[in-house]
């Protein structure tokens, strides 16, 4: 039997590609993490094995293969938006933003103290304590049903701080295919990296 490598490892497992085993002393169990950049990593606590954590591994096989659709399915997202984002006319996509914000205000009666559209990288908007809304200039590139659901889910975070049952009830309540937009917002998440 061929001799188990020592930690950190990389092994290549079919169907997987590399895995990278890390040994971690804050790990309080075996972690699996699948992430677009750094491909799957394995925090292996440091009284574990790497024979047990390769075994873990290969009982989450499913799953990690899941996500790996998943992330490629992002990737290819971004890669198809990335020529429209390159022709993006920042000025005119700011302009339309703040005005359909506004639309979406009035329309449902809230107020807002504050807004700023800006390129971000890991959210599609925010809503500050003192009720400042702070937008991505990438919703332009959204479906207007999907840009919308954005708007108005940062509007509805000038009431309701928390994604609780009465934050999804009133979002449910103007987009009743709430979680489902959410989702497909979510599906168009790779456009976040997209360099401006």
């Amino acid at each position: 039997m061929k001799k188990q490598p020592r930690l950190p490892a990389t092994i290549d497992i079919d169907n997987l590609g590399p895995i990278t085993f890390v040994s971690s002393s804050r790990a309080k169990r075996i972690n699996v993490s699948v992430k677009a950049a750094g491909g799957v990593r394995v925090a292996v606590p440091k009284r574990t094995s790497l024979k047990d954590a390769l075994q873990f591994v290969l009982s989450k096989q499913a799953w990690i293969e899941k996500q790996l659709i998943r992330l490629k399915k992002v990737q290819d997202e971004a890669d198809k938006f990335s020529e429209k984002f390159k022709g993006l006319d920042i000025n005119e996509a700011t302009t339309q933003i703040a005005t359909r914000f506004q639309e979406l205000a009035q329309e449902h009666n809230f107020s807002y103290n504050r807004l700023t559209i800006r390129n971000q990288k890991t959210r599609w908007g925010s809503c500050s304590t003192k009720n400042n809304i702070s937008l991505n200039i990438k919703l332009a590139l959204l479906p207007d049903e999907l840009r919308d659901l954005v708007l108005v889910h940062e509007l509805i975070h000038t009431e309701i701080k928390n994604h609780g049952p009465k934050f999804w009830q009133k979002l449910e309540d103007i987009y009743p295919q709430a979680r489902k937009l959410d989702q497909q917002v979510n599906n168009h998440s790779g456009l976040l990296h997209l360099p401006l």
